[in-house]
């Protein structure tokens, strides 16, 4: 993709922003108001009416577009989910090695299969590949070029593309540089280069030579990046950071660039994305993971009824007056709550922000983001080994992002999964936005 063609990609999508960009300065009770008339609207609306939204390629000046993202487990992606929060973009990985190691199979693995069929139902898929090398020993060890170790993993590469064939809308050649990859192949060798960015540059060059078409037909964009904090100068400064912005800048056969954002707060949020957009203000970004969970995680350990609103939802539901949230949680994992009392129950606390998509979406799209895909569910398998989980002080709470939760509330109705307070209702608002103004 040329560098004019990313510069039209991003003058496309900044200025779009609109009524959805007002943050709500509202109290606890208009949300839940409002949240009611968006459920009401929803049940009235066709689902099938999205599909129009999903074809739409990100050239069309479409402005940001929200997905979801499952990560490693793509058999997550259940078509009844994806009409339900009318969901146009996915994202997941491949993790290498399970399939260099021959724990998965290319023909016969459910995650793929769940992955393609969703690109059949109309939908865009944003495939990153994760290169698990971290706790590898030699064998996570970054190859030299032209090894016979290189040539195993550029194969590996070529057969996902094969078995995603005309299903994948962006390649993201890496997933988080700082954190799949073994410390050495992130410091500067002997002839000064990465390690790590050497190999994905060597891997770029390798399968722009194939020429790969995306699932429209179009050449295949790859995108890399998989940078994380970079609110952080420390984050920034490091060799391999530095290094691989470098050449996602310069490379033409790179698209644009990818990058996560877990963050504490919306200030630090913010303060990436600007630096991001700054370092790279002629490629399109995209950002495959977000979340507030370190914010989160710095609560687990309140009372749920530290506040009047806390004191009130708990009296409402006979809860112990000193029950703290990963109390709350670790009893909801063991025996799902209803719906509306986990509506309560996160609506009951301040440290929750229940519209923190509206507030981060139209922050995305001034600072060149074109998609952004959100945590989309807990496991949605009945019976599935892992639903349980036990939350403590050192418990990274990652299920209070999703926007559906099965695995701690239950089903409202036989033909709706459970979801996440806020977070479902925004993030349906904006698809919904998004259908009434995408032309037809």
């Amino acid at each position: 993709m040329s560098e004019e063609t990313s510069k039209s990609l991003i003058s496309n999508r900044i200025g779009g922003r609109d009524a959805f960009a007002v943050r709500s300065s509202s109290a606890r009770s208009t949300r839940r108001l409002i949240a009611g008339v968006i459920l009401l609207a929803i049940s009235f609306a066709a689902v099938t009416a999205s599909r129009e939204v999903m074809a739409a390629p990100l050239e069309s000046g479409a402005g940001l577009q929200l997905g979801a993202n499952v990560n490693e487990n793509l058999d997550w992606l259940l078509p009844s989910l994806m009409d339900q929060s009318h969901t146009g973009w996915v994202r997941g990985f491949v993790p290498a090695f399970q399939f260099m190691r021959g724990e998965r199979s290319f023909d016969t693995d459910a995650g793929l299969k769940s992955l393609n069929a969703a690109a059949s139902s109309g939908r865009h898929v944003i495939l990153s590949i994760k290169w698990d090398c971290k706790n590898r020993e030699e064998d996570g060890r970054v190859p030299l070029a032209n090894s016979a170790k290189e040539k195993q993993w550029f194969q590996f590469a070529d057969d996902l593309l094969n078995a995603t064939r005309g299903h994948v809308s962006i390649l993201v050649l890496n997933n988080e540089l700082l954190i799949d990859t073994q410390p050495a192949d992130l410091e500067p060798g002997l002839d000064g280069q990465i390690p790590m960015v050497s190999f994905l540059r060597r891997l770029a060059a390798h399968i722009a030579a194939e020429h790969r078409t995306a699932a429209d037909g179009t050449p295949l964009p790859l995108f890399a990046g998989g940078w994380t904090r970079l609110d952080l100068e420390a984050h920034r400064n490091l060799p391999a950071i530095r290094a691989s912005m470098e050449w996602v800048k310069t490379d033409p056969n790179i698209a644009g660039a990818d990058y996560h954002l877990h963050q504490p707060d919306m200030r630090s949020t913010e303060e990436a994305m600007r630096y991001v957009h700054e370092q790279l203000p002629n490629k399109p970004l995209i950002v495959t993971e977000f979340s507030l969970v370190w914010k989160w995680k710095a609560h687990v350990e309140d009372r749920v009824a530290s506040t009047s609103a806390g004191v009130s939802f708990a009296r409402e539901y006979g809860l112990p007056a000193q029950l703290t949230v990963a109390d709350f949680l670790n009893d909801a994992f063991r025996n799902r709550v209803s719906q509306t009392e986990w509506n309560g129950f996160l609506s009951s606390q301040p440290w929750f922000e229940p519209d923190y998509l509206q507030r981060i979406a139209p922050e995305l799209e001034a600072n060149g983001v074109v998609v952004a895909t959100y945590a989309f569910t807990l496991n949605p398998f009945p019976n599935a080994a892992g639903r349980v989980q036990h939350v403590d002080a050192n418990t990274a709470p990652w299920f209070l992002n999703d926007l559906f939760v099965p695995t701690l509330v239950l089903a409202p109705s036989p033909t709706q999964a459970a979801t996440n307070y806020g977070m479902f209702d925004c993030f349906v608002s904006y698809q919904m936005r998004k259908e009434k103004v995408q032309p037809r």
